[in-house]
């Protein structure tokens, strides 16, 4: 009888100790995003483009021209398959981000100071305005992933073109 008690106690130690809760992991530390147009947007849109007195707000001096926000968490829905206010670019059936296609873009179009790929056209200043030119890996980056169909999340294109510094050329 105390045998069967202590193989009685001994399996109920078992099944307790068995029902512990397991420790939760560490939850990890939050990771930016890193697909395609959150790198677009961080080493881009975010430091040439999205800067006060440009396109960070609705409040900037050029606001009433170009209606055009590109700050984070805005930039996304202003650009994909929405027209522009260029006249020209309109007439043309351009959108500010035309999917899967980067000449029919006018994103594209304003980012890249090579005028050959326009066919004559003008479009509007080249951006960013006054500052340096994009690099041709980055504009090579931005075509890439419009040509991917302009996707707001996942790895499209390849990042290591964004670490190309080689200026694109009429710059």
């Amino acid at each position: 009888m105390i045998r069967n008690l202590l193989v009685y106690l001994l399996m109920l130690g078992i099944g307790i100790s068995a029902c512990k809760k397991k420790p939760s992991p560490e939850p990890s530390p939050t990771v930016p995003p890193s697909g395609t147009f959150s790198q677009i947007q961080r080493r881009i849109l975010t430091p040439t483009c999205a800067t006060a007195g440009c396109h960070a707000s609705p409040q900037d001096p050029g606001y009433a021209t170009h209606q055009l926000v590109l700050a984070a968490g805005q930039a996304y829905k202003n650009l994909f398959n929405v027209a522009p206010v260029n006249a020209l670019a309109i007439s043309d059936g351009l959108l500010r981000v035309k999917t899967y296609k980067s000449l029919e873009s006018l994103f594209y179009h304003k980012l890249n100071f090579n005028a050959s790929h326009h066919g004559g056209k003008f479009y509007g200043s080249p951006m960013p305005l006054g500052g340096s030119p994009l690099s041709v890996g980055q504009i090579d980056f931005v075509r890439r992933w419009i040509e991917a169909g302009a996707p707001e999340t996942g790895i499209v294109a390849d990042s290591t073109l964004l670490d190309d510094k080689t200026p694109s050329p009429g710059g």
